[in-house]
């Protein structure tokens, strides 16, 4: 990419655009500093407690994080896993990033609650196959107001510093 389009990318670039807040998703910022932004993942939502983890700065590698940014992103992930165990007692928390999706190259994790109850067809990358199907049938499969509740109680426990 020439660094002229860079502007344009960045204009284009959904995850540039949830950053600006120009996506519904359920409970708002649930933290931000001046290099990550957590928030619960945009509407139609797979399931309740999807969150996904974005550097404000648009970066399409994780390799192309800065030295501060790669420093924080690992304590950043522990806490907020934590949190996500702590309020949703999953089995799992699975922690992906792919960015491959048309107009999302900008890099954003995903942090992703899998319950015992889950069919074991959605475990692992399976789990994919929920985001897929919210999105092709334009509805939300998980309850929005549960979605906000777990961002409300993430944040509380994110503040609290565990």
């Amino acid at each position: 990419m020439r660094r002229d389009d860079r502007p344009a990318v960045v204009e284009r670039c959904g995850t540039c655009r949830a950053n600006r807040g120009e996506f519904q998703n359920s409970g708002g910022v649930i933290y931000q500093d001046r290099l990550w932004r957590l928030e619960h993942c945009i509407e139609p939502i797979p399931v309740a407690g999807w969150l996904v983890l974005k550097p404000l700065r648009h970066v399409e590698a994780f390799a192309d994080l800065t030295e501060e940014e790669a420093e924080s992103f690992g304590p950043l992930v522990r806490l907020a896993t934590r949190a996500m165990r702590e309020v949703l007692q999953p089995a799992k928390v699975y922690v992906c990033l792919f960015s491959e999706s048309e107009g999302f190259a900008h890099i954003h994790v995903h942090l992703i609650p899998r319950f015992a109850e889950t069919p074991h067809e959605l475990h692992g990358a399976g789990v994919f196959d929920l985001l897929r199907r919210a999105g092709e049938e334009q509805r939300n499969l998980g309850d929005v107001a549960a979605a906000a509740e777990v961002a409300a109680a993430v944040l509380e426990r994110l503040q609290a510093g565990r």
